[in-house]
């Protein structure tokens, strides 16, 4: 069963859309990293499987007690 599930996301913040029809599937064991420019969606697609963020449109499926742990970008 996968840890965490994210089908057919959708999140706009203006024109053009942040991320569009985005599906992923987080098994256990597996490591991910995302790669990206400025811009693409990379934090918020983050804060999306973190909860911080809800999506326009899709659904985020997490299994229960799975938690998702993020560094900041700002060092104070």
């Amino acid at each position: 069963m996968a840890l965490m599930t994210l089908n057919n996301i959708a999140l706009s913040f203006g024109d053009p859309p942040l991320l569009v029809d985005v599906t992923l599937q987080i098994e256990p064991g597996e490591r991910i990293c995302l790669l990206g420019r400025n811009g693409t969606g990379k934090s918020t697609l983050m804060k999306m499987m973190a909860g911080e963020v809800l999506p326009d449109d899709g659904d985020v499926i997490r299994q229960k007690n799975t938690r998702v742990a993020m560094l900041g970008q700002d060092v104070p």
